[in-house]
């Protein structure tokens, strides 16, 4: 709608002013209102423009210095002024404002009676036949849809979980101030210890051997609920690959045992149902964040981390997998792609103060090599640079699964001398029966490859002892 045929009364500028002077070079105060409010929810032209400045810095850089804010802008606005002297203006005309937020309801309670206005000249528009008009209000209500979020309402769980987080900081001095972030599992931590932000870490398996399984866990392991706040670290999963449904598919069957296909098929018994909603419950208190956004440039994949560690307070984050992260430019090749992802990761964890998880495959020379399932820190796919662009690395198989990968003739009247090769191989599926071995490959103090037993369960791909696994109150 043109602003000077704007009603006055569908005009907050006063509104506008305090929100837009308070974003202007504090990226917090931006972070505080973007949830509610975005460029197309301002009636004057400049505030629009301002806005969205703001929002690029603060998603593809470190914030909206003045300096950047104005490189992103004209000069001048037409009939306002020169940039550098509207944006001093709009500062100090919020210099009195306490919070941005204090008036994020008032621009919106402006922006939907003009969106109210604009709809009922769409449906009327006699310029256009009936199915326009109706195509033009459906475009309009989907863009509505899309901007409007203020006064959300929020669930019982949410609120719970306000009133709890205060609880807890009552109660905090009861708690252990963490040191860094866990995997939750004894035999892991034991080995890696807690990791702090800034750590780049190389999550390494063959194809089909548990990496986004453990990953998964990891991050379920640390964003439960807790009194102590400070061993509360948010999570995002930035899914190449799988979809945010088939990834809840797999946390509802990790932390039941009721496994996918029982899922999509709904082939469930009572209890199996009961479990799942029990298990969806727990996991609705859980700050983990899922981004399937299928292959993305490594340029496109630091603005989703930075969006979210500003948006949600993230403080690890998984990128599953490298081979599908999109080249840079289009001469590169995978091999290329993943240094130069794997380098960027790196310095993006210490700007950013988070952990970085990684999940990566091994080359099918590396899986053939050495006669088992074992790999060295060089079989990971991506060259010798991915091994020094990381902090740790973790590498986890499933001898099962390789044996089963790997199984021999069996023995008959023809082959009998095939007997001693099948028996120990029928040995060795009974010994790694609900068992799996991790490495860590790279560690800072140094370098090393011994593998080590870890309980492993196969429905639920779970890692570590039955005990620890017990994630669910049942």
């Amino acid at each position: 709608m043109n602003q000077e045929a704007t009603p006055r009364a569908l005009r907050n500028i006063r509104a506008e002013e305090a929100v837009i002077g308070k974003i202007i070079g504090s990226a917090d105060a931006y972070w505080q209102v973007s949830d509610y409010l975005s460029a197309e929810h301002f009636v004057v032209p400049h505030h629009r423009a301002i806005f969205a400045a703001v929002a690029d810095c603060c998603e593809t850089a470190g914030g909206p210095a003045l300096s950047l804010l104005e490189s992103k802008l004209p000069q001048e606005f037409e009939g306002v002024g020169s940039v550098e002297a509207v944006l001093q203006i709009l500062i100090e005309k919020a210099s009195d404002v306490s919070s941005a937020l204090d008036f994020v309801d008032d621009v919106i309670v402006a922006w939907r009676e003009r969106m109210g206005i604009e709809l009922g000249r769409r449906a009327s528009d006699q310029s256009k036949g009936y199915e326009g008009r109706r195509a033009s209000v459906e475009e309009l209500l989907a863009q509505v849809d899309d901007q409007d979020r203020a006064r959300h309402p929020v669930s019982v769980g949410e609120a719970a979980r306000s009133a709890m987080e205060r609880a807890a900081e009552a109660y905090q001095h009861q708690g252990k101030k963490s040191v860094g972030i866990l995997t939750g599992i004894s035999e892991i931590d034991k080995v890696l210890g807690p990791q702090i932000g800034g750590t780049a870490i190389i999550l390494a398996a063959p194809s089909g051997q548990g990496k986004s399984a453990l990953a998964s866990q990891i991050m379920r392991a640390n964003a439960g609920p807790s009194l102590d706040p400070s061993s509360i670290f948010p999570s995002l999963s930035l899914s190449l690959e799988m979809s945010s449904i088939q990834v809840g598919y797999r946390d509802l069957a990790a932390m039941t045992g009721v496994s996918v296909r029982k899922q999509i098929t709904g082939e469930l018994s009572q209890a199996e149902f009961e479990s799942l909603q029990r298990a969806r419950t727990h996991l609705e208190a859980m700050r983990i964040y899922v981004q399937d956004r299928s292959r993305l440039t490594t340029t496109q994949i630091e603005r989703e981390c930075r969006v979210a560690v500003r948006r949600y307070g993230v403080k690890q984050i998984f990128i599953d997998h490298l081979k599908l992260v999109q080249p840079e430019k289009d001469h590169w090749n995978l091999v290329r792609t993943i240094e130069y992802f794997t380098a960027a990761m790196k310095a993006l964890a210490k700007e950013l103060d988070v952990v970085i998880w990684q999940l990566a495959q091994i080359t099918r020379d590396g899986q053939k090599s050495g006669g088992n399932w074992r790999f060295k820190s060089g079989d990971i796919y991506g060259g010798g640079l991915v091994v020094e662009n990381a902090d740790v690395i973790l590498g986890v198989v499933i001898p099962k699964v390789w044996l089963r990968e790997n199984k021999p003739d069996q023995p008959s009247e023809d082959k009998p001398q095939n007997r001693p090769i099948w028996d120990a191989w029928l040995r060795n599926m009974q010994i790694w029966e609900d068992k799996a071995e991790f490495a860590a490959l790279k560690v800072r103090s140094g370098v090393g490859e011994t593998w080590k037993e870890i309980g492993f369960d196969g429905p639920s791909m779970t890692f570590g002892d039955r005990a620890e696994r017990d994630e669910i109150p049942f």
